[in-house]
């Protein structure tokens, strides 16, 4: 896909408006129509790009004004909620738990871009190759990212699956999720919960027992 920059702008212009997303959440999200984009790559291969923004209950969102952008409504559940504007571009709201826990880097009840996912949803090969070239962009970037799914079983978050995903972190603030495969959506509730990996530069310490051995290594793929 190629973005429309003009409509990104403006969108990302309403939700700095609406308190929705700051100015550096702002910057990355009009970022990714950048010639200097890592993965411009394996966006040009998605059909579509979503942002990913927690709020505190999506009932509060300003609907009217979503919809006043043409925003549609393609995606609802309790807590979750996703409306998808012209070429390709998508906006998800969620109140509910999409991450593992991670340390808290935010004020409490602030609105927060969790994610900026790609979505390649074709399946042909030399789709299936341009995903699998994430980790190589992500080493030359010295980004970490780990890999969701095998393959075999597919990814299971909310009510919806993928065949499977690379979850990248450039930096505590920043994830973007690569999604490979058709989106299923299960109507009927939920598949199960995949939740985004917890982001290794947020990630909570574990307790060491006194008979365990702390180990650490320096490692670009996260397990």
């Amino acid at each position: 896909m190629k973005i429309d920059e003009v409509l990104l702008k403006k969108l990302a212009s309403l939700l700095l408006t609406e308190q929705l997303i700051n100015n550096e959440e702002g910057a990355k999200v009009t970022g990714v129509s950048s010639d200097h984009f890592p993965f411009s790559k394996q966006l040009t291969t998605a059909s579509s790009i979503h942002f990913h923004i927690h709020v505190n209950d999506i009932r509060d969102l300003p609907h009217g004004m979503f919809r006043s952008y043409h925003g549609e409504i393609v995606n609802s559940a309790e807590g979750y909620i996703k409306y998808a504007f012209d070429n390709g571009i998508n906006f998800i709201f969620s109140h509910i738990p999409v991450a593992q826990h991670e340390k808290n880097r935010r004020e409490e009840n602030q609105p927060y871009l969790d994610h900026i996912g790609i979505d390649i949803r074709s399946e042909e090969k030399e789709a299936y190759i341009i995903f699998q070239q994430i980790p190589l962009v992500s080493a030359e970037n010295d980004y970490l990212f780990t890999r969701q799914g095998d393959g075999k079983d597919s990814v299971k978050c909310c009510h919806m699956q993928v065949k499977e995903k690379y979850w990248v972190y450039p930096d505590g603030d920043l994830n973007y999720e690569f999604a490979f495969g058709p989106l299923v959506i299960n109507e009927g509730g939920a598949f199960g919960v995949d939740l985004r990996p917890a982001n290794p530069h947020n990630k909570m310490e574990e307790s060491a027992s006194c008979c365990s051995e702390v180990k650490t290594k320096s490692a670009i793929f996260i397990q």
